[in-house]
């Protein structure tokens, strides 16, 4: 599996490098990045990494937590 190294544990955790072409296909240097339910963070991850700024939210505890913690780790 070539995304097994990023793997946090999140059900519907999608690839990072896919994300990341997402990102910056469709949000200009200057843009913000909105995931209104963000899960593991790696669309917000994403974003952060390609110097946009990002928003994310999520009903659950637990994936505020995850995402948190990934983009602190940055």
């Amino acid at each position: 599996n070539n995304m097994a190294h990023e793997r946090v544990g999140w059900p519907t955790q999608k690839p990072l490098e896919l994300l990341e072409i997402l990102v910056g296909a469709c949000c200009p240097p200057d843009g913000t990045v909105l995931d209104p339910v963000c899960g593991s963070g790696t669309t917000l991850v994403a974003g952060a990494k390609l110097e946009r700024r990002a928003i994310g939210f999520d009903l659950s505890a637990e994936a505020i937590e995850l995402a948190s913690t990934r983009l602190l780790a940055l």
